[in-house]
């Protein structure tokens, strides 16, 4: 796990890494099961077959072990949808079908689908704006997105924020309509482009 530093983790180096990875894992299995409220550290702890000291000892809380545990998925989602978008020319194409991608596959990913549950979602939203885990993976993403378009690079931070807020958005509050891909792909066109520069 690259800088978990950001998110509350203390990685101790003496202590082998599967540790860390049972915990992120154990965590992931309790919220799947019980819910993000009524998970506890101790919940956690048992999961993983290690004591409440050890998870301490990598994590201040467990809201970051939870969202060490879904921003770590969320690198392994972040390197498919990067081979997604190469297959598509020009930023426009490449932003409108990253967002069309995350919309049809983060619902079906194993993990990432806790996010569609409000108290993750703004653990997970404000992690992917704030933290610099989720900072770079966004930023990995647009720059991809953006290649042939260093002109608009000055403006990252504002078009990824726009971006993820708008997938957020998407994501979890129900539109007044349902659309096809196509539909999605026109109103993206029409709104988001336009709002990024694009």
């Amino acid at each position: 796990m690259q800088d978990t530093q950001s998110m509350g983790s203390r990685v101790k180096p003496t202590e082998p890494r599967d540790t860390q990875a049972r915990v992120l894992e154990a965590a992931v299995r309790c919220v799947e099961r019980w819910g993000i409220e009524k998970v506890s550290l101790g919940d956690i702890a048992r999961e993983a077959g290690v004591t409440r000291p050890t998870v301490y000892s990598y994590y201040d809380s467990r809201d970051a072990v939870v969202a060490a545990a879904l921003l770590a998925r969320g690198y392994t989602f972040g390197e498919k949808m990067k081979a997604h978008l190469c297959r598509f020319e020009g930023p426009e194409a490449r932003l409108v079908e990253a967002l069309v991608y995350a919309l049809d596959k983060l619902p079906k990913e194993p993990y990432l689908t806790l996010i569609t549950d409000s108290r993750l979602g703004e653990l997970v939203g404000s992690q992917a704006l704030t933290s610099l885990e989720g900072q770079k993976i966004c930023l990995e993403i647009f720059q991809v997105i953006l290649e042939g378009r260093e002109d608009l690079l000055g403006e990252l931070p504002e078009i990824i924020e726009v971006s993820v807020r708008l997938l957020l958005s998407l994501l979890m509050v129900a539109g007044p309509k349902r659309r096809s891909k196509a539909e999605l792909r026109a109103f993206l066109q029409r709104r988001l482009l336009p709002a990024v520069g694009l």
